[in-house]
């Protein structure tokens, strides 16, 4: 049992930092978009339309990092309390089907999770920085 605990901590931990990298991509993308709408593009809400869907999707990606991130910390529990043997390992996937609130409880978690400051920067200053930019060029 311990292995098994120990074996998906290691398998969890690497995709959460997978995770993460990817959504430096997706915050790269959103600021190479927003140079190049401003360079390129004469229309600025294009461009903070785009930066907005990028916003979400970084938000619906750190989501699944964070289901993952919530089974580690079951998992560090119980390699802490050794003697509990109701929780097997390999459960990540009941676990979060059992905890789903439904189509409008993702759509939640999904805007709760683009809001927080690690995810809203640099969109929400691309956002307004693409907008100032447009307003001075008009």
């Amino acid at each position: 049992m311990k292995n098994d605990f120990h074996n998906e901590w290691v398998i969890l931990h690497g995709d959460i930092e997978k995770y993460e990298r990817f959504s430096l991509v997706i915050k790269l993308v959103s600021v190479l978009t927003s140079v190049f709408s401003m360079a390129f593009i004469a229309n600025g809400w294009i461009a903070v339309v785009v930066i907005l869907v990028l916003w979400l999707q970084d938000g619906i990606w750190k989501t699944f990092q964070k289901r993952l991130e919530t089974r580690v910390v079951v998992i560090e529990q119980k390699l802490k309390n050794k003697s509990d043997e109701n929780n097997t390992a390999f459960q990540l996937y009941s676990q979060w089907g059992d905890k789903r609130q439904g189509t409008v409880g993702l759509v939640k978690e999904y805007l709760l999770n683009s809001i927080k400051p690690t995810v809203a920067y640099p969109y929400a200053v691309l956002v307004l920085l693409v907008f100032i930019y447009y307003q001075l060029a008009a």
